[in-house]
């Protein structure tokens, strides 16, 4: 014969064991081999018990095990039964009611209220609109409420331009939904005029790229001119402001100096566009008759 087979037909008579165990209320149907036998070593062997009882008298059989042969029974009483009548507390587990020694039977079994502790609801503090809708809960009162709090589920919204916050409604979500944007990028040149940069329909921009001033708006930060500087009705910018010359335009400057009584030419302020200035022949002519 195998292991497994003897570990099998073990198995089997240890399951039987558990079973009876059970029903004789002596095991919780768990015990190993070792423990069933500690279970079943337990059993008084009360043989045979006999007893004889008065009529409003009862009698408790001992527990154990009996062989069979014992016999309970009454002595005649003329028919007088003394009942008895009780009054009981519900508690959160089971009760088993039985008369008192000395009394037949119960006449009467009167149930109490339920105690104040087994009903206080008087700390609940949630109302119609803390409850999901349609879910019944007793209120601090003890009545029965039914809620009245929206289920929005999951709820989705995008944010853009036109529509840059998003109000929540009231009552439960998810916790699956989302808010959202969706992002753009864009990029913008420098011009004389002012320029809005918006994002495109349904996007919100994160980002705005600049380019460089162009070639023709380039900087006037470093000129040093002044209006004195430029012919006069001649235009420039100078660190970044518009300014109108006011040099003199002289044109072209000529003089002849004789040597005697003109020496000298005085040349005003201003522009030239060149000329000469030269002797005469009268200082030849002086130095030739020395």
């Amino acid at each position: 014969m195998s292991i497994q087979t003897e570990i099998t037909r073990i198995q089997s008579a240890r399951n039987t064991l558990r079973t009876k165990a059970v029903e004789l209320k002596i095991s919780a149907g768990t015990e190993r081999l070792d423990e069933l036998a500690a279970d079943f070593d337990g059993i008084l062997n009360q043989g045979s018990v006999s007893a004889q009882v008065k009529e409003g008298e009862t009698y408790t059989i001992p527990k154990g095990y009996h062989d069979g042969t014992g016999t309970v029974s009454g002595i005649a009483g003329g028919g007088s039964y003394t009942l008895q009548s009780k009054s009981v507390t519900p508690t959160k587990k089971p009760q088993q009611i039985t008369p008192d020694e000395g009394y037949y039977g119960l006449s009467d079994l009167t149930v109490q209220a339920i105690p104040e502790a087994y009903q206080d609801v008087t700390a609940v503090t949630a109302a119609e609109a803390d409850v999901l809708a349609t879910k019944v809960f007793v209120d601090s009162a003890g009545a029965v409420r039914t809620g009245t709090m929206a289920n929005n589920g999951a709820v989705t919204k995008t944010l853009d331009a036109s529509t840059p916050s998003y109000a929540i409604p009231q009552g439960f979500h998810s916790g699956s939904g989302t808010v959202s944007i969706t992002p753009e990028t864009k990029s913008a040149t420098p011009t004389k005029e002012v320029q809005t940069v918006q994002p495109s329909a349904g996007k919100v921009l994160t980002t705005v790229t600049v380019q460089p001033i162009p070639a023709e708006y380039i900087t006037t930060a470093d000129a040093d001119a002044a209006a004195d500087n430029l012919l006069a009705g001649r235009t420039a910018y100078v660190a970044g402001e518009k300014i109108t010359g006011t040099m003199p335009d002289n044109g072209a400057m000529d003089a002849t100096l004789d040597g005697l009584s003109v020496t000298s030419k005085v040349i005003p302020a201003g522009y030239t566009s060149g000329g000469t200035v030269a002797l005469g022949g009268e200082i030849e002519e002086a130095l030739a008759a020395i």
